[in-house]
């Protein structure tokens, strides 16, 4: 039988955003049969204590799964750190996890689809992770498959398993060979050419994302998202209450659609697929020129 993976919601100060995730995964069949595990970000100041207080008084009231377990920070971490520390205890605990944060939205089969893709290539090397969100993908055309293979880690309804996650090193520590191989940064550009300006950043403590990482290091081992044609996962996310602003390509309107999926246990990389990933992720004229002028990369 196929174990389930533990879903984990990471949230802060949006108890409405919250309920909608909820309420969403609720509705999944596999709801009643999987562990819930929220863990709550402690207020990052006072005028956020409030709205802290009404999503740890909602947590309390939620049912509709096997279990629900809260973690409440007393103080507050940021969203990079209470990711990286809140999947690694899950997933060294379970071995795999199911990710979700609070601005999110899933189908009815999204549990399904997760659970079952991280059964099928939990003993496949190229898929470092899977995701319901599907970066636009369906737009490619002639693709003949449901699910695809790309170097993009998404950070948007993912899982992954605890030997791939445990792979990376989030200091980055190998970060000035990389600056010394145009190769290799000439690979992570698969990623989305937006990829290298930001883990130049993050490197030079300009912004902190656990995601960049997360992909980095898709890259850096060859190792893929798993990702579906038509999106299992929408972002309720763009109304400005988010810590993080929301890109281009999350706001683009996508198939956001239940139903069936093929997983190929044999699937491979597409050429199209990585094309079109890189060219969608790719930044405006101008960002190019200021990541020049500031980092001599383009």
């Amino acid at each position: 039988m196929m174990t389930l993976a533990p879903i984990v919601i990471f949230c802060y100060n949006r108890p409405d955003h919250l309920q909608r995730t909820v309420e969403a995964l609720a509705a999944n069949s596999l709801a009643a049969q999987s562990e819930l595990i929220v863990f709550s970000d402690g207020p990052r100041k006072e005028a956020d204590e409030p709205q802290i207080e009404a999503v740890r008084a909602y947590l309390a009231t939620v049912s509709g799964f096997r279990s629900v377990r809260v973690v409440a920070a007393p103080k507050n971490k940021g969203l990079a750190r209470s990711v990286i520390e809140g999947v690694t205890e899950v997933v060294n605990t379970h071995g795999k996890v199911i990710v979700m944060e609070d601005d999110l939205l899933c189908t009815a089969d999204f549990l399904v689809y997760m659970n079952e893709a991280l059964h099928i290539f939990e003993e496949n090397p190229l898929v470092f992770s899977v995701s319901g969100y599907s970066f636009g993908i369906g737009a490619v055309q002639d693709y003949p498959d449901d699910t695809a293979l790309v170097l993009r880690a998404s950070s948007l309804g993912w899982g992954t398993w605890k030997d791939r996650w445990g792979k990376t090193d989030w200091q980055v520590s190998d970060f000035p060979e990389f600056m010394n191989s145009t190769e290799r940064q000439d690979q992570l550009k698969d990623a989305g050419e937006d990829i290298l300006p930001m883990i130049i950043k993050q490197q030079k403590g300009m912004i902190n994302s656990w995601a960049v990482r997360w992909t980095y290091h898709h890259v850096k081992y060859g190792g893929y998202c798993l990702i579906p044609l038509r999106s299992k996962i929408r972002t309720i996310g763009d109304d400005g209450s988010g810590s993080n602003p929301v890109a281009a390509t999350l706001r683009q309107e996508l198939d956001f659609e239940e139903g069936a999926l093929r997983l190929d246990p044999d699937i491979r990389p597409s050429t199209a697929i990585t094309r079109f990933i890189r060219r969608n992720n790719r930044p405006s004229l101008f960002r190019k020129v200021i990541n020049w002028w500031k980092f001599r990369v383009w």
